[in-house]
């Protein structure tokens, strides 16, 4: 039995469009998200989260590879503790991050990482008081840029999917920082 040309020229048109998205698979690109704690001294500790991407480098540096990964952090809003009654201030902050990852695997599915960047903040602050019934509202904002450095294990579930845990830290310059515990999941295109 004989195949119809049609059907042959359909397997071959598919084969061709199919290249692509075969080679796209093997890349090296990668995105996520994670969610966590955030830690400023003398504030709460908010919910954060990121969402992010990379790449991995090809080239091998002994048994780890090399990646670079840029992000966008919500960092939450941080409410100053210890306030007298009446007293209110807090801090929400936002940061877009820039970093390259360093990988180590430990056994095919398992890797730690460590991270060295940048992160670039942007900060508003408000406070109120109240005394004798009146409220007294002020707010303020700032930016920057400052050091990011970080540590994390990764475990691959599925070959294009992972879940990865974190600590990461943005040193200012001036003194302080803000600590970052985070889990969450990459994905593999």
């Amino acid at each position: 039995m004989s195949v119809p040309k049609n059907i042959k020229r359909m397997v071959a048109t598919t084969a061709l469009l199919a290249l692509p998205l075969t080679a796209l698979a093997a890349t090296p690109w990668y995105a996520g998200a994670t969610a966590g704690l955030g830690n400023m001294s003398g504030y709460s500790h908010p919910l954060d989260f990121t969402i992010f991407g990379g790449y991995n480098i090809p080239a091998h540096l002994g048994r780890g590879t090399l990646a670079v990964e840029a992000g966008y952090d919500h960092l939450g809003t941080f409410n100053e503790n210890g306030l007298p009654a009446g007293e209110s201030a807090s801090l929400r902050m936002h940061a877009l991050e820039a970093s390259a990852v360093y990988s180590w695997p430990i056994t095919r599915a398992f890797s730690v990482y460590g991270r060295a960047g940048l992160a670039a903040w942007y900060a508003s602050a408000t406070a109120s008081v109240t005394s004798g019934g009146v409220t007294y509202t002020g707010s303020s904002s700032g930016s920057g840029v400052d050091p990011l450095l970080g540590v994390g294990v990764s475990y691959a579930v599925m070959p294009k999917l992972a879940i990865r845990g974190e600590f990461r830290t943005i040193t200012s310059t001036s003194g302080g920082s803000i600590d970052l515990f985070d889990a969450g999941a990459v994905f593999s295109f």
